[in-house]
């Protein structure tokens, strides 16, 4: 789902007055950003990797200018999308989902279901069946219909959940740590990442020992607003492990036996 596309065009509808004019401006970059897209969307090999980290950060300077920045707030999700969509881009070539049999873009993420009847009389004709799901920027997910009874609900099953911040703060974090909890509880072989552009955590906080699989910051700076150069490594480093989840085995109890490590 191209979200940022979305934003685009809602603002370019509703927009008045200068903030109009801006948003066209940001319009007529981004489309030169699709097309640049456009020309690497079946390569996934290094070094296509990294000309479209470079055209991102390219794009993200331009709209990141403060008449950008002071027009259009951090309510408006104008620039927050930008990096939900680069997801998208990143990874929807790659070959385990190109059947079109997943879904890619955000999500109401399922993570339990319980059962809550009214009162007895109404247990009677339904179970009162009812979804917890959290809302995800960016997941590779998979719908599924579940029936109970005489019910019938959809839910969104995350294979990969990824939370995209413009920055990362404590606060931040905590609310992640709760969400990879509820979202692992959902499905135990989601892997569950954090992709910020600055990390601004206390270093007295160390988020090894969580459902998160990995945070990944963009730049190298915990100062909010930094322009050091987005690490195209890191990208490099996330699309591998997400290739690598996918085409690989989630649970293969008999190898593992074999091998002597009976947790991988």
């Amino acid at each position: 789902m191209l979200i940022h596309k979305s934003n685009i065009d809602g603002k370019l509808k509703k927009e008045k007055g200068e903030n109009q004019e801006f948003i066209k401006e940001i319009k007529i970059k981004y489309d030169k950003w699709i097309d640049k897209i456009n020309l690497l969307q079946d390569k996934t090999d290094e070094d296509s990797i990294k000309k479209k980290v470079e055209d991102l950060s390219v794009y993200k300077n331009f709209i990141d200018q403060p008449k950008f920045k002071k027009a259009f707030s951090a309510q408006t999700k104008l620039h927050s999308t930008v990096l939900e969509e680069f997801m998208y881009h990143l990874l929807n070539k790659l070959p385990a989902i190109k059947n079109g049999q997943f879904n890619l873009g955000p999500i109401k993420a399922y993570s339990n279901l319980f059962f809550a009847p009214k009162s007895l009389d109404s247990f009677n004709k339904q179970s009162g069946l009812t979804i917890n799901e959290k809302d995800q920027d960016f997941a590779i997910s998979k719908e599924i219909l579940i029936k109970i009874d005489n019910e019938e609900k959809k839910i969104n099953i995350p294979i990969v959940s990824i939370e995209n911040k413009t920055y990362l703060d404590t606060t931040m974090l905590d609310g992640s740590i709760a969400t990879a909890s509820k979202i692992k509880s959902g499905n135990p072989y989601c892997l569950f990442f954090i992709v910020c552009e600055t990390y601004e955590v206390g270093k007295q906080v160390d988020p090894q020992y969580t459902d998160i699989d990995q945070i990944y910051s963009l730049r190298k700076s915990d100062k909010r607003g930094s322009r050091d150069p987005l690490q195209a490594e890191i990208v490099l480093d996330l699309f591998n492990k997400v290739k690598n989840h996918l085409d690989s085995d989630w649970s293969n109890v008999s190898e593992n036996i074999k091998s002597g490590k009976i947790i991988q």
